[in-house]
């Protein structure tokens, strides 16, 4: 057996005995952070603890290990369940039974498609305990297997209050970033240009992603309050030093902007109107606005921005178009 597989099996261990709050689940969570194959070897051994968990044979050997006349004392049949658990897991990956394991893991739980329409602030609360809460035009498809639970932000942003589940860890799927996490609370707001994850707390893991899916090894690790931006045209992620509060500004109907470009002030606002706004080149990379609005009252900002900016406002059929103010009318 490989020291992968071996390390992972000694964190298994050490997880099962652990108390909630224990220090030892923090330096487990680095180690899992880490490497996406440190998730993977995890995973292969929960799993292989899971099927085998429920067999005759584990019964009966839990059973041997609870007679009294086998051991004098209690610590004694602790440790000796470690050895069994360490022995049963090793044997079953050594004899090669992982690919029944991975096509079994590889089954989903549960699957759902989600979305929140214009002017809706939606919440969903899933079979383990996950809060997503959606802004409006926001679109998730959220996929469980038995060894990671997978979320896919196709648009918009939403907040994610994810239950803690070591042997699952919480996977976004964000286009340009994948994020990864056990059990924390972060919002993620995907964008044409960027994909923004801001922490309230815990451990975020963010990743930048090709098209092809394959993950940059430079990540950046968030804690509380912290941000990290991953932009179209770069290849890791990049730490941000704005608030990390704003992004959960939503939830009581505010839109938050922090030095932000026409461009993210358009696509923001697009998602509360049926018309989308557009801003144009050159004057929409080169304004910048930090303003803090509620969401009814968004109309009223659009036609204010001609006083915080050079641009005017053009409404069209199709959208409404902020120019500047240098081209003639």
């Amino acid at each position: 057996m490989d020291k992968l597989r071996e390390s992972a099996i000694a964190w298994f261990i050490k997880i099962r005995d652990a108390d909630a709050d224990d220090a030892i689940r923090t330096k487990f969570e680095q180690w899992l952070m880490a490497n996406q194959a440190h998730q993977q070897a995890y995973a292969d051994v929960s799993a292989v603890w899971e099927s085998f968990d429920s067999t005759p044979e584990l019964e009966k050997l839990a059973g041997i290990v609870e007679q009294d006349q086998f051991f004098e004392k209690a610590e004694r049949t602790q440790r000796v369940r470690k050895y069994i658990t360490v022995a049963m897991v090793a044997a079953v990956i050594g004899l090669g039974g992982m690919l029944g394991i991975q096509t079994w893991r590889a089954q989903p739980t549960m699957q759902m498609v989600a979305q929140a329409e214009v002017g809706q602030v939606k919440s969903h609360r899933l079979d383990d305990g996950t809060l997503l809460t959606m802004n409006t035009g926001a679109e998730i498809e959220v996929t469980y297997y038995r060894d990671r639970r997978l979320v896919t932000l196709k648009q918009g942003e939403a907040i994610f209050e994810v239950a803690r589940d070591e042997n699952r860890p919480f996977i976004i799927d964000s286009g340009n970033a994948q994020v990864t996490v056990l059990g924390t609370r972060f919002a993620v707001n995907r964008m044409k240009k960027l994909v923004r994850v801001s922490v309230d707390h815990g451990t975020v893991k963010v990743e930048q992603q090709d098209v092809d899916h394959n993950i940059n090894p430079h990540a950046v690790i968030l804690h509380d309050g912290e941000v990290a931006e991953v932009k179209t045209d770069s290849t890791q992620p990049a730490r941000s030093y704005r608030h990390a509060l704003d992004a959960f500004a939503f939830e009581k109907g505010v839109v938050v902007f922090e030095e932000a470009d026409l461009d993210e002030i358009a696509e923001t606002l697009s998602r509360y109107r049926k018309l989308p706004l557009l801003a144009e080149q050159p004057v929409s990379s080169k304004v910048h606005i930090s303003s803090m609005l509620k969401a009814n009252s968004i109309e009223t900002f659009i036609n204010q921005l001609p006083e915080m900016a050079p641009v005017r406002i053009v409404p069209t059929d199709k959208a409404t178009v902020i120019k500047s103010k240098s081209v003639n009318k």
